[in-house]
C-alpha cells in the first residue's frame, strides 16, 4: 500500500466549515435542530450524489457497512448519538472507494489509515458539531482513485444544481465544478502578430483556440490558463530523416560566429472599441487533463500553436526571440492591449471581454519552455505559470560542453527538424503553396547556424538562452522536473532554479522520479488540488495562503515513491563536500590517493551497430558492465556504503587524460550498484480511466512509481564534453594527439539516495550510443589517475 499524501488541505475553524458545507447544500440551514443520527443520514446520502431523490438516498445507506455485523440502515434505527472512530472509519473508506475484506477489514478499518496516511478524527464522535467537522474533513480526503472525495461527488452529478449561477464557488480555498461542462464555449480568433516571418508583407496571423465556461458569456469574468502549444495543431513525422550521427568527430576550433536572421517587424493596430463574437468553432480538444479539470472550475483554457503552426500564418523557427514574441502576443490580446480578428479576412475585431484579465500559463516540454520565455518579457497580465520539464537553454537541450548532444530517443534531432515538426500550416495546401520558398530557406539557415560539425556554444545558442533575462520575469513561477528526464536534462531546470531563488517572486519547485513526464496524476501527492490551490489564489486573488500552504522545494524520494522530502531550496549547499580518488585496482576511494594509468579504446558506433540493439538496450548492457562493453570503458567502484547517503546538486569530475587522435569526446556516469528493487522507470497505472475531470467531461488515470523486479544498477548521473574544450566551455582549442590534458566538468544534477549496502559506481567512456556522434574511428582514451577526482555534496 501506498501513502496517499495530501498537502492541500487547509485547516480552518468550525465556523468556516459550517458556512462553507451550507454554501454547498451539503448541510441544512437548521441543522442544529437535526438529531445526530438524522443529520448523519443525510451526510452519507448527499455523498450518494447519483441519487436524486430522498428515497434513493435512503435507500443506498443500506450499502455500507458500520461493523462487521451491522450495516449503516440498522445502526441508524437505534438512533445513535455518537460514532466511534472505527464505526466512522468503516462508513467513511466505503465512501472513499475501498471495499471491506478487499482493503480493508471491518474489524480494523484503523489500518488502512495508517498505511495509506488517511485522516480519521481522534476522539469519538459525540456531537453534532463532530459530526460536521469530521464529514468536512472527509470531503477533503482523496478518494482510493486520488481525487478528493468532493470530485468524485461531482463526476456524479452533486454540483449540476448549481450549474449556470454566474459565480465561483470555492471549497477549502479551491475552486469547485459549477460550470456546466457540456455547454463550453468553444471558438477561435486570430491574433495579429507584430512580426511578418514568412516575408510576404502582411503580419503574421496566430490562431488561438479557446475552451471556456457559458457564464463567461453572461458577465462572469474568468481568468485564463494559456498554453503555447507548437504540436497543437498537429506535427509533420519527419524521425526518419533526423541527421545522421555516424560520423567522425571533427576539429571543433572554429571562429564563424552565424549572424541572427532579424524578420521584418511591424507594429499591429492597435485595438479599436469594436468586439464582435468569434465566428470559427475550435475544434481541437484540449490535450492536457490539469487544463480540463481546471476548465470544469471556471478557468478558461487557451490554446496556440504561434508562428508555423496550423491555423498560423509565418514560419518555425525553435528557440528563436520571435518564438518568445508570438506567445507573448496572445498574452497581450487576453490583457487587452491587442487586436484579434474574428476569422483570417482581418475585418471584425475581437476582444477577450470574457477574461478578467489575470492569466496563467501551463504545459509541458516545449509548452513549459515558452511559458519561460514570455515570463522573462514581463509581460502585462501573466500572473503565474507552472512550467514542467521545460528547457531553460537550447544549448543544453542539444548541446554540452562542446559537443552535439540529443535528448534521450531523439538521436539526430536539431534545431532545424524541430522547427519542422512544428511546421503544421504545411499540412493545408493553399499555405504548402504560399510558405515553402521561405520555409526552405529557413530551414537552411537552422542547419547552418545550429553548427552541428563542431557543437561550440555561439551566438545562435546565445539568443536561446533564457535564463540571461531573467532578471524580466515579474510573475510567481512554480518549475516541475524529473530527476531522470534525460530528454530536457535536470541542468535546465537547476540553473534557472538558482536564478529563480534570487528574485523577489513567489517560486516553488517539483521534482518527481519521472522521466519526461507529468505529475498531476499521482498516488504519492495532490498536485491536482495544489494547482487549484494556486491558481486560485494567483488568478482569482482568493485570500487561502497558498504560497505558504507547502515547502519551496519538494523532491520525490527514489527508494519510497511516497515520500517527499522538504527542502528550501536545490543546490551543493544542502551537502558536505566529498572528493573521491581513482586508482589501478578500479576502486573509488575516499582514503587512498589515486595512482597509475589506465586505458580504454572506443569503437565508436561500430561495435553497437554490429549487435543490432535498441540505444536503451545498449545502455543498459554497458552501465551493467556487460562482458562485450567491458573494453570500452573503465568502471571505478567504490566500498558498500554503512549507511544511506543523500547526493546533492551536481557532481564534478576531474580528469587528467590524452587520446590516440587530436579530438575526442568523454562521458561520464555516475551508477548506484547493488541487487534490489527499485522504483519502476516510469509511472504504473494503479487505475485506469479512474479520475472523472468533471461531470461527464474527460478522465485520467491513476499512476504512481512502484517497485520494479529485482536489478543491479541504476543510473544516477551522466555528463559529456569535447576533449577541445578543456580550458574554456565556450570556446575549443587544438589539441595534439597522445599529449595529456587536464579538464573538468559537472555531471547532470540529482537528489539521490544511495541506502546502505550498495555501492557506487563510476564509468569512464567516449561514445554514448543514445546521445553523442558515434565515430566511425577507433580511438584510444589514456587516463592518469594521480589526476583524476570526483567531487560531489552530500546529506
Amino acid at each position: 500500500m501506498m501513502k496517499y499524501n495530501q498537502y492541500a488541505y487547509l485547516s480552518c475553524s468550525l465556523q468556516t466549515q459550517i458556512k462553507e458545507l451550507k454554501a454547498i447544500h451539503f448541510l441544512p440551514e437548521a441543522w442544529s435542530e437535526i438529531s445526530f443520527s438524522q443529520l448523519l443520514a443525510r451526510f452519507v446520502g448527499e455523498i450518494c450524489a447519483e441519487a436524486k431523490t430522498d428515497e434513493a438516498k435512503k435507500a443506498k445507506l443500506a450499502t455500507f457497512a458500520v461493523s462487521d455485523h451491522e450495516n449503516l440502515t440498522d445502526f441508524l434505527r437505534n438512533k445513535p448519538e455518537t460514532l466511534t472512530v472505527q464505526e466512522f472509519a468503516n462508513v467513511a473508506w466505503q465512501l472513499l472507494g475501498y471495499h471491506p475484506y478487499g482493503d480493508y477489514t471491518l474489524s480494523h478499518p484503523e489500518d488502512l489509515s495508517k498505511h495509506q496516511q488517511l485522516p480519521l478524527p481522534e476522539k469519538p464522535i459525540n456531537s453534532r458539531e463532530a459530526l460536521i467537522s469530521a464529514f468536512y474533513r472527509l470531503l477533503n480526503t482523496r478518494a482510493k482513485n486520488g481525487q478528493l472525495l468532493l470530485d468524485t461527488m461531482a463526476a456524479n452529478g452533486y454540483f449540476n444544481p448549481f450549474f449556470g449561477q454566474n459565480k465561483f464557488l470555492f471549497f477549502n480555498g479551491k475552486s469547485l465544478p459549477v460550470f456546466d461542462t457540456q455547454k463550453i464555449i468553444r471558438e477561435v480568433v486570430y491574433v495579429e502578430s507584430d512580426l511578418d516571418t514568412d516575408e510576404d508583407g502582411q503580419n503574421d496571423l496566430l490562431q488561438v483556440s479557446i475552451m471556456r465556461p457559458q457564464e463567461s458569456d453572461h458577465g462572469l469574468k474568468v481568468p485564463a490558463l494559456y498554453t503555447a502549444d507548437p504540436y497543437f495543431g498537429g506535427i509533420i513525422d519527419n524521425v526518419k530523416r533526423n541527421h545522421d550521427v555516424d560520423e567522425n568527430l571533427t576539429d571543433a576550433v572554429q571562429d564563424d560566429h552565424p549572424d541572427q536572421k532579424v524578420f521584418p517587424h511591424h507594429p499591429a493596430a492597435k485595438p479599436s472599441q469594436e468586439d464582435h463574437p468569434a465566428t470559427e468553432s475550435a475544434v481541437e480538444s484540449s490535450p492536457y487533463s490539469l487544463n480540463e479539470y481546471l476548465l470544469a472550475r471556471g478557468f478558461a483554457n487557451v490554446y496556440a500553436g504561434g508562428i508555423g503552426t496550423r491555423g498560423s500564418d509565418g514560419i518555425r523557427i525553435c528557440g528563436a526571440p520571435e518564438e518568445t514574441i508570438c506567445a507573448r502576443e496572445i498574452i497581450e490580446w487576453l490583457h487587452g492591449d491587442r487586436v484579434a480578428y474574428t476569422d483570417r479576412s482581418r475585418k471584425t475585431q475581437t476582444k477577450a471581454s470574457w477574461c478578467n484579465q489575470s492569466i496563467g500559463m501551463t504545459g509541458r516540454s516545449y509548452l513549459g519552455t515558452l511559458q519561460i520565455a514570455v515570463a522573462t518579457t514581463g509581460v502585462a497580465g501573466l500572473k503565474t505559470v507552472v512550467s514542467e520539464a521545460a528547457i531553460s537553454s537550447w544549448y543544453d537541450y542539444y548541446r554540452e560542453h562542446g559537443l552535439v548532444i540529443a535528448p534521450e530517443a531523439c538521436q539526430g534531432e536539431d534545431t532545424d527538424l524541430l522547427s519542422e515538426t512544428c511546421q503544421s500550416n504545411l499540412w493545408d495546401g493553399g499555405d504548402y503553396l504560399k510558405r515553402k520558398p521561405a520555409y526552405e530557406q529557413n530551414q537552411k539557415e537552422l542547419l547552418k547556424n545550429e553548427d552541428r560539425v563542431t557543437g561550440q556554444y555561439s551566438s545562435f545558442w546565445e539568443t536561446r538562452n533564457y535564463r540571461h533575462h531573467t532578471d524580466g520575469i515579474k510573475c510567481s513561477f512554480i518549475s516541475v522536473h524529473g530527476l531522470n528526464d534525460w530528454n530536457v536534462k535536470p541542468k535546465n531546470v537547476y540553473k534557472l532554479w538558482q536564478k529563480l531563488d534570487t528574485l523577489p517572486i513567489p517560486h516553488k519547485l517539483f521534482l518527481h522520479q519521472g522521466p519526461h513526464y507529468n505529475m498531476n496524476n499521482l498516488v504519492s501527492i495532490d498536485f491536482t488540488d495544489l494547482m487549484n490551490l494556486w491558481f486560485c489564489h494567483e488568478l482569482l486573488q482568493l485570500d487561502n495562503h497558498a504560497p505558504e500552504q507547502w515547502p519551496t522545494v519538494m523532491i520525490q524520494d527514489n527508494l519510497k515513491a511516497d515520500c517527499w522530502h522538504a527542502e528550501k531550496t536545490w543546490n551543493t549547499a544542502l551537502g558536505q563536500k566529498r572528493n573521491y580518488q581513482l586508482n589501478s585496482a578500479g576502486e573509488l576511494t575516499s582514503t587512498d590517493p589515486g595512482e597509475g594509468q589506465k586505458e580504454f579504446l572506443d569503437f565508436g558506433g561500430k561495435k553497437f551497430k554490429s549487435a543490432a540493439i535498441s540505444e536503451a538496450e545498449w545502455q543498459n548492457e554497458f552501465l551493467k558492465g556487460k562482458a562485450n562493453w567491458l573494453d570500452s570503458q573503465l568502471r571505478f567502484i567504490s566500498e558498500p556504503f554503512s549507511h544511506p547517503i543523500t547526493i546533492v546538486g551536481r557532481p564534478k569530475i576531474k580528469l587528467r587524460v590524452k587520446a590516440s587522435l587530436p579530438k575526442g569526446q568523454l562521458s561520464v556516469a555516475l551508477i548506484e550498484l547493488g541487487k534490489r528493487r527499485r522504483l519502476t522507470p516510469i509511472p504504473r497505472t494503479l487505475m485506469a480511466r479512474s479520475q472523472k475531470l468533471g461531470y461527464r467531461f474527460g478522465y485520467e488515470d491513476l499512476k504512481e512509481f512502484v517497485p520494479d523486479k529485482m536489478n543491479e544498477f541504476k543510473l544516477i548521473t551522466k555528463g559529456h564534453m569535447n576533449l577541445q574544450n578543456y580550458a574554456d566551455m565556450k570556446k575549443a582549442r587544438t589539441i595534439n594527439a597522445d599529449e595529456f590534458y587536464e579538464l573538468s566538468f559537472f555531471l547532470q544534477p540529482t537528489y539521490y539516495q544511495i541506502p546502505a549496502e550498495t555501492k557506487l559506481g563510476l564509468i569512464l567512456y567516449s561514445t554514448d550510443q543514445g546521445m553523442t556522434k558515434r565515430p566511425l574511428e577507433e580511438e584510444k582514451y589514456t587516463f592518469d589517475l594521480s589526476d583524476c577526482q570526483l567531487t560531489f555534496y552530500q546529506k
